[in-house]
């Protein structure tokens, strides 16, 4: 059996988070991926506070310790402080795992773009209602502040701006190798 790895992978809103880790998901084998909002989903009255952050986090902590207990490479999805992602990389240390840390970056009006785009298309209509995008705008401008209040020395920077999400996955899976 080969070695299982983590990678983690964080960044804003709009930066690219989920397309990659899809696709990393899908072009490596044995591996899980982890990922907050699909975790948070299970959590019965959900809301991002105090209470229920702590317990979704400390439940990927869990299921990417038993995946790589079982010999399987885990891809993570999650927005994380310095403390978080050096809490991960702990996880890989006891498991003998080689860590990897990724901050997936764009442009602030690229970013807006892409969050526009995929809630006009999960909402499936031509055009967003002005009640929506300032809805959006909501979540994003307070999440656009990520990068100066989640400072992180572990993760290296992919600017999804410039690369398409076929190159930022084979940027990662160049440096797992």
């Amino acid at each position: 059996m080969k070695q299982p790895f983590l990678i983690f992978v964080d960044g804003p809103m709009g930066s690219g988070k989920t397309t990659t880790t899809k696709l990393l998901n899908s072009e490596l084998p044995d591996t899980a991926r982890v990922a907050f909002p699909d975790i948070k989903r299970l959590i019965p009255n959900y809301g991002e506070n105090s209470k229920t952050i702590p317990i979704i986090k400390d439940v990927m902590a869990v299921m990417i310790d038993k995946y790589l207990e079982c010999g399987v490479s885990v891809v993570v999805e999650q927005v994380s402080k310095q403390d978080g992602i050096e809490k991960l990389k702990q996880i890989a240390e006891k498991r003998n795992a080689p860590f990897f840390a990724y901050r997936m970056t764009a442009a602030k009006a690229t970013r807006w773009e892409r969050v526009k785009e995929r809630t006009r298309q999960m909402m499936e209509i031509e055009e967003l209602p002005e009640s929506k995008v300032a809805e959006l705008q909501g979540y994003f401008e307070p999440n656009n502040r990520f990068y100066e209040e989640n400072p992180s020395d572990l993760s290296i920077e992919i600017d999804t701006g410039n690369n398409n999400s076929a190159e930022v996955v084979e940027i990662i899976k160049g440096n797992i190798q």
